[in-house]
């Protein structure tokens, strides 16, 4: 009775709102939500302002990039390809010339981008803004032409379609991912995000909300939650903020705040008194507003790959793949692996040297700095560095701990700690002295990419936090790295190296050294 009760009244703004709300704070019955099947569809855009503008101004950026891209490499393809030759006319049964073919082949190519929903605002405020689909579109437009040029018995010149493919496909990524990096900036400055409401039980609505909060690169603003009727921070006050977060009202509220707070999209957390009844009629509310609906499941930490939503007596059932630790891709990850070590040390072997030559005279100490780590199955081994603060650094460390308050701290490492040599600080900063642990990689007790060695005893008291990491090999870097070095907190570093072991990938570990590379230049967060 109860349940019926309350999806009789989801359709209509709760009365009693009002009573707890200040005389500014009461949404006129004008722009109330409207009753099942007559939502305002012109509310998405009150004040002129549409809810999906950084989507439509960033496909804008790709479009008016991307397109003269295409049209530049076709044609640079073609010329450098008939350069010297004078060959002008596509061989075969149809008189056409490969300046045509040019043409064709770039309207073509614009084309398949446009319809793989690349350039697409929905998709791209959806989350879509990645690679997968150009490549898609790409690489299935490329085959229709090979199948084209067969049929038709056209003989193309194949150095011609081979120069085009990689180059395109290469100027097209650089410049969604210089694009990219641009709005991340502009969102972590709290420019070009997208305002949405949570909705769901207090505990998982805020936890979900938090975590939204943490990644503002995401592109999302929390405006609030909507909270069960029961919840004592909504009978309070509907003006309570809850860790941060307004709170908006109930369940019944959904509509008024999404109008109030211009919000573009409703985030659904978990909540026993918010079930798929409700969630239907919500969806019928939002129908013709401009407002999307998500679900926000109660995982976390799982990434896209290993999520498969499948549909049980019409109810859709998400499917978490057990993570692989063994298999063809460990096999490759370990080859890459010695391949990028040895082209490592070969390359770096003179700035080795000059690092060496530098710990050496400044103290005479030793140049490396052998530690006992805990690497793959608990097997110890000695992490190889070079020695970056002075030779008695180990006896001392129980007395930089108290002088820099860190007697509790799970990951110890001070910016300010007394021991690192003005040499160490330099090679810290620039990450030099990390490159012995190439040798540790050669020797197979490390991997380019992985979680951080840990020192034994490290990290013990931290639930399942030690038996998962060595599930996989340490690293030289890895998500810590790119992500804030020693910027982060210890929950954030437990959290990333839980992340990294359920979820590595080899494309994921490709990203991961890239992005090392300009995490190093920049030296942020580097101690």
């Amino acid at each position: 009775m109860e349940r019926a009760h309350r999806s009789r009244r989801v359709q209509t703004v709760d009365r009693g709102v009002a009573e707890h709300r200040s005389p500014d704070q009461i949404v006129p019955q004008s722009q109330r939500m409207s009753r099942p099947g007559h939502a305002d569809p012109g509310h998405a855009h009150r004040n002129g302002t549409p809810r999906l503008a950084w989507a439509k101004i960033y496909a804008r950026c790709l479009m008016l990039t991307e397109i003269p891209i295409i049209v530049g490499v076709v044609v640079a393809s073609q010329t450098i390809r008939f350069d010297d030759d004078p060959v002008d006319q596509v061989a075969g049964s149809l008189p056409l010339s490969y300046w045509t073919l040019s043409a064709i082949l770039s309207v073509g190519w614009i084309l398949a981008v446009y319809l793989a929903g690349c350039w697409d605002a929905t998709l791209i405020a959806a989350g879509r803004i990645g690679v997968r689909p150009l490549v898609h579109g790409t690489v299935y437009f490329f085959a229709l032409v090979a199948v084209t040029a067969f049929l038709l018995r056209l003989q193309v010149a194949r150095g011609y379609l081979a120069l085009a493919l990689p180059l395109g496909l290469a100027g097209i990524m650089a410049s969604r991912w210089i694009w990219h990096s641009l709005f991340n900036e502009f969102r972590r400055s709290g420019q070009h995000l997208e305002t949405i409401v949570v909705i769901g039980g207090r505990t998982n609505a805020v936890a979900f909300a938090s975590r939204i909060r943490e990644h503002p690169e995401s592109g999302y603003r929390v405006a609030g939650l909507c909270l069960p009727p029961g919840s004592p921070t909504v009978q309070l006050a509907r003006t309570q903020e809850l860790n941060g977060f307004p709170v908006l009202g109930n369940f019944d509220d959904v509509m008024a705040s999404v109008r109030e707070s211009r919000a573009s999209l409703v985030a659904v957390a978990a909540s026993e008194d918010f079930g798929a009844d409700d969630v239907r009629r919500l969806a019928w509310e939002l129908e013709r507003t401009g407002v999307r609906l998500a679900l926000a499941p109660t995982v976390a930490d799982v990434a896209g790959p290993r999520m498969l939503v499948t549909h049980v007596a019409d109810l859709p059932l998400m499917h978490i793949v057990e993570p692989s630790f063994r298999g063809p891709r460990l096999i490759v990850k370990t080859a890459l692996d010695l391949v990028l070590a040895a082209g490592a040390l070969i390359l770096f072997a003179p700035v080795m040297v000059l690092v060496a030559a530098a710990v050496k005279l400044h103290d005479g100490g030793p140049v490396f700095f052998r530690h006992e780590r805990v690497g793959l199955r608990g097997r110890h081994f000695h992490v190889l560095k070079f020695r970056s603060m002075i030779p008695d650094a180990d006896r001392r460390v129980d007395d930089v701990r108290e002088a820099t308050d860190s007697t509790e701290s799970v990951f110890f490492k001070a910016a300010d700690d007394p021991r690192i040599t003005p040499i160490g600080r330099f090679i810290r900063r620039t990450s030099l002295d990390e490159l012995p642990q190439l040798l540790n990689v050669l020797g197979g007790q490390m991997s380019i990419v992985g979680p951080r060695p840990l020192v034994p005893g490290e990290g013990a008291a931290i639930e399942r936090f030690v038996e998962r990491r060595i599930l996989v090999k340490p690293g030289i870097t890895g998500l810590w790295q790119v992500s804030g070095r020693s910027d982060l907190s210890a929950d954030q570093r437990i959290r990333l190296d839980f992340y990294y072991v359920e979820n590595w990938s080899l494309a994921g570990d490709l990203v991961l050294i890239a992005k090392t590379v300009g995490t190093v230049l920049t030296g942020k967060g580097a101690v």
